[in-house]
């Protein structure tokens, strides 16, 4: 093999290697398909080609609690929920979203005692939402009747007072709902960038605003500054102050009482029922006799509680 036919063969060699590995270490990401009805409808706040961060946020490692079972954060999904969660036309007058009881500012709940729905005001106080997922009750609504957060999600839909798709007395129904939906285009494309075809299902709702709503979390407090560094969740936080950690303190240690029922030492037991650090409530949690609805009448039952966090 004479010198020429060495070194042709030599450079063929050299140039597969390198462009192999420029293939391997490059790789080359077909940019997402043009949805017109989403540009028009929302601009330049949605980017598709860089999605919000909601699927793998920071999550303390002390925070072991999550009730997600099944239905994983996605990036997709979790922004079709936001958009659901404030989209009005989810109500038969196009007047109220999931976000006009849920308000941000403050943590996703009301700091009215009752909200205002469509066809006046709710039976009990809209819970806040956040950091919902970190909690081991997997049930939603102060009563429990909802077994799962994707459950609860398309029910204040579908409440007469609340957004109105109650398919009673007069009422559209869901369904009716899912037809609106399926001829609105952008809702066409956005369902469609989530779950490969446009069919807007029930199921699907409920899965995009299950996501979204897990997603909302908030772990900067000063109680995270102090955990974070500390052995356990009873161990004084150094960023406390005494009376903060003596507060601390009465709220995590059970109480101790004499024969006759005085409390002589210990602390006052509040982390029985909301557990720390999540604060979640203990899913056997009584509801002690609080009303059941702000129009009368005592609850006995469990209950569940948002957290305690924010």
């Amino acid at each position: 093999m004479n010198r020429i036919k060495i070194f042709s063969l030599l450079f063929a060699t050299i140039s597969i290697f390198i462009f192999s590995c420029k293939d391997e270490e490059d790789p080359v990401e077909s940019p997402v398909k043009e949805y017109t009805a989403i540009a028009a409808k929302f601009g330049s706040a949605f980017d598709l080609n860089s999605l919000p961060n909601y699927a793998n946020q920071t999550i303390p490692n002390y925070i072991t609690k999550d009730n997600t079972a099944g239905n994983d954060i996605t990036d997709k999904g979790a922004l079709l929920g936001r958009v659901l969660f404030y989209e009005k036309i989810l109500s038969v007058d196009s007047t109220v979203s999931c976000a006009s009881c849920h308000l941000q500012e403050y943590a996703f709940g009301d700091p009215d005692a009752a909200s205002t729905g469509v066809n006046g005001t709710t039976g009990r106080h809209s819970m806040r939402l956040i950091n919902a997922r970190f909690a081991e009750e997997s049930k939603f609504f102060w009563d429990e009747r909802a077994n799962t957060l994707e459950e609860q999600t398309t029910m204040p839909i579908q409440d007469h007072g609340e957004m109105g798709y109650s398919g009673e007395n007069g009422d559209p129904s869901l369904a009716d709902l899912i037809v609106k939906l399926n001829n609105t285009d952008y809702y066409n494309e956005l369902f469609e960038f989530v779950y490969g075809d446009a069919a807007v299902t029930e199921e699907r709702m409920q899965d995009a605003l299950a996501q979204f709503v897990r997603s909302i979390q908030s772990f900067d407090s000063e109680y995270d500054e102090g955990r974070a560094v500390a052995p356990n969740n009873n161990a004084p936080f150094n960023n406390f102050t005494a009376d903060e950690n003596a507060g601390k303190q009465l709220f995590t240690a059970p109480p101790q009482f004499d024969q006759n029922g005085v409390r002589v030492a210990g602390g006052v037991g509040c982390a029985g029922c909301h557990r720390p650090p999540e604060f979640d409530i203990d899913p056997q949690s009584g509801n002690n006799g609080v009303i059941g609805s702000l129009d009368g009448g005592n609850d006995f039952t469990n209950t569940r509680s948002p957290s305690l966090r924010d």
